[in-house]
């Protein structure tokens, strides 16, 4: 009988393993995967340049643009995966709420700045914690008053501090926040930064990219 029950449980170990390993094998990405993807689909690209670009698993990269294909989203040929029309339509709406993200260099790491158009009423800090969370190494949440990209706290204009990082951000209003996030690679600091505006954006963003993490 204990010989039973010894085997029956270490049996039902072995199941667990099994379910255990194969939950792991499933690819994972998130919303802000998706939407770089988007971002980065302004021309055409294989999967393999898209999994180096976000540091992506080629099975996660896979699965991701199996879904954006399955809503219409994206096609794939054989010179890569381009948007399609209901797809550069989702990017142009993107493209009303904050601007594509802007390669910079902060501190000698790789940075990336996005303009996000008429935000909510936020608080620097917090989102600066939302990006380190998202592996940035650091963060600026700046405002655009009078013509000027500025910190909130003091309103020191950006220019002042990163003279070129300010020459290449160069489109934006009264009002506009500015985030610029850095981190150990381009792929870490360009996540980051969407996150970042993903939630001052989150109400207004098309529920197909919301379908896709599902």
């Amino acid at each position: 009988m204990l010989l039973k029950v010894y085997l029956a449980l270490k049996q039902r170990k072995i199941m667990v393993g099994q379910v255990i390993r194969k939950r792991g094998a499933y690819p994972e990405y998130t919303v802000e995967d998706v939407l770089a993807v988007i971002f980065l689909l302004k021309e055409p690209l294989g999967r393999k340049q898209i999994s180096e670009r976000l540091e992506l698993g080629e099975g996660s990269v896979r699965t991701l643009l199996r879904k954006l294909s399955h809503l219409d989203i994206i096609r794939s040929k054989q010179r890569g995966h381009f948007l399609t029309l209901k797809g550069k339509e989702i990017r142009d709406k993107l493209l009303s709420m904050f601007s594509e993200p802007i390669g910079v260099s902060v501190d000698g790491y790789p940075g990336i700045a996005i303009v996000v158009k008429n935000p909510p009423e936020f608080k620097s800090i917090e989102l600066r914690d939302e990006a380190i969370k998202f592996d940035a190494k650091g963060a600026m949440i700046l405002t655009v008053k009078d013509n000027e990209i500025v910190f909130p706290e003091d309103f020191r204009p950006l220019k002042e501090m990163y003279p070129e990082v300010a020459k290449k951000i160069v489109d934006y209003e009264d009002g506009d926040a500015v985030i610029i996030t850095w981190a150990e690679t381009p792929a870490k600091a360009l996540k980051s930064a969407i996150h970042v505006a993903y939630i001052l954006k989150k109400e207004e963003i098309t529920p197909e990219i919301l379908e896709v993490v599902k």
